[in-house]
C-alpha cells in the first residue's frame, strides 16, 4: 500500500512539473514570470514592453499603450503565481510526510492546475489587446518573428524528450 502511495505521489509531483514547464516557458517568452522581485508580466523591462514588441518600431503611443496594458495586470499575475507557487510548497511537503493525504494533494494539484490556466487567461486576454493596438504590418512582422523564433527553439529543443 505504502509502495503505491509513492507511487502515485511520484506522479503527481512528475505532472504537476510537467504542466508547469510549457506554461512556465510560453510564460517567460511573453514577458511573464521572470524575477519574482518584479510585477509578473514586466520581465524587468523598464518601458514594460516584451523584447520582440521593441522590434517592431513602435510609435510612443503604442508603447505607452502596450506598457499600460501590462501594467495593469502585473498585480493579478504576481498574486496568480504567488498562490501557484504556495500551492507546489504545499504539494512538496506533503511528499515528504510519513502519511499519505490523497483529498489533500488533489485539492492542491487541482488548485495549481486551476491558477495555471487563469495565467495562460490573462496572457491570452493581454496578447490579443496587444495585437489589437499594432498595425496590421506590425501584427505580421510579429507573426513572422514569432514563427523564426518558435523554429529556432525547435530545433535546439529538438530530440530532447519532454
Amino acid at each position: 500500500m505504502k509502495f503505491r502511495n509513492y507511487i502515485l505521489t511520484a506522479f503527481l509531483a512528475a505532472s504537476s512539473i510537467a504542466l508547469a514547464i510549457p506554461l512556465t516557458t510560453q510564460a517567460r517568452s511573453m514577458g511573464g514570470m521572470e524575477g519574482c522581485e518584479r510585477p509578473h508580466g514586466m520581465r524587468g523591462e523598464r518601458d514594460g514592453l516584451p523584447p520582440m514588441m521593441k522590434r517592431l518600431n513602435l510609435t510612443d503611443e503604442q508603447k505607452d499603450k502596450i506598457s499600460q496594458l501590462r501594467k495593469q495586470d502585473a498585480g493579478l499575475m504576481a498574486e496568480k503565481f504567488k498562490i501557484m507557487r504556495d500551492s507546489r510548497i504545499q504539494l512538496h511537503e506533503l511528499q515528504s510526510k510519513d502519511e499519505y493525504d490523497e483529498a489533500k494533494v488533489k485539492v492542491l494539484t487541482e488548485q495549481g492546475a486551476q491558477t495555471m490556466a487563469e495565467m495562460g487567461q490573462i496572457r491570452a486576454r493581454q496578447h490579443h489587446e496587444i495585437m489589437q493596438i499594432l498595425t496590421p504590418d506590425q501584427r505580421k512582422q510579429f507573426a513572422e518573428k514569432r514563427e523564426r523564433m518558435m523554429k529556432h527553439w525547435d530545433k535546439r529543443h529538438e530530440g530532447r524528450q519532454g
